[in-house]
């Protein structure tokens, strides 16, 4: 009796309730970021598809993370991560009723932000930054930079239709069968399809159409991941 009553008096706890209030939250049917990289990674291990990791706006490396636990535990010791990020933030945007987006937003300077992959035991030779907006930055001397690798998992997490749009048009050359992409925004714009990343994979689809994306899973509030196929 005694057993039941302590028993009873931790599950009443006011503290218990308060951490299995806070973990049920964080299994509210919602994968998140780490766990779309996950799937991605495995997806990856089990189909066999060759490539790098290439992430497009960093901030401050809570997803690059993510992705180098992910290349850890799924043992593809072969594959860089490739960041590329301005380091001063987001470009000038459009004015729109649905944008939340301002010039200079999520910027992180590269020696903070290389202090903090340091920091998470990412080391040095794992990875490789491209800096500069992508007008300036995603050119032939980074293609040849690239050249030879492809990618195995994409995550683009750019906002900005402008931005999404020369990112799909560098990373043509570097998808593979089974390359699976990520749009971290992609339900942005109150889900408007004409705004950000929707309306940049819509045109890309309609300009390359030798290209294929198959829907996939559906992430965290916004995100949304397609499989790509060569046809």
């Amino acid at each position: 009796m005694l057993i039941k009553r302590i028993a009873k008096q931790i599950v009443d706890a006011e503290w218990v309730a308060r951490v299995v209030e806070v973990l049920d939250r964080r299994s509210d049917n919602r994968m998140t970021e780490l766990g779309m990289l996950s799937q991605a990674f495995e997806f990856a291990k089990i189909n066999e598809v060759p490539g790098d990791y290439f992430e497009f706006g960093l901030w401050r490396g809570k997803t690059f993370g993510y992705a180098h636990r992910m290349k850890r535990r799924y043992g593809r010791r072969d594959m860089k991560l490739w960041g590329f990020d301005s380091f001063q933030g987001l470009p000038a945007t459009e004015k729109h009723p649905d944008n939340i987006w301002y010039e200079g937003q999520f910027a992180c300077a590269r020696p903070e932000f290389e202090a903090i992959l340091a920091s998470r035991g990412i080391r040095t030779s794992e990875y490789e930054l491209i800096e500069g907006f992508y007008s300036d930055s995603l050119n032939d001397a980074t293609h040849r930079r690239l050249s030879g690798r492809k990618a195995a998992v994409i995550y683009i997490d750019c906002d900005l239709y402008e931005s999404t749009i020369q990112v799909l048009n560098f990373i043509q050359p570097y998808i593979v069968n089974g390359s699976i992409i990520c749009f971290d925004d992609f339900y942005n714009y109150k889900g408007d399809p004409e705004q950000g990343e929707q309306r940049a994979l819509a045109d890309f689809m309609r300009q390359e159409t030798h290209l294929g994306f198959i829907p996939y899973l559906d992430y965290a509030p916004l995100g949304k991941s397609f499989i790509c196929r060569l046809k």
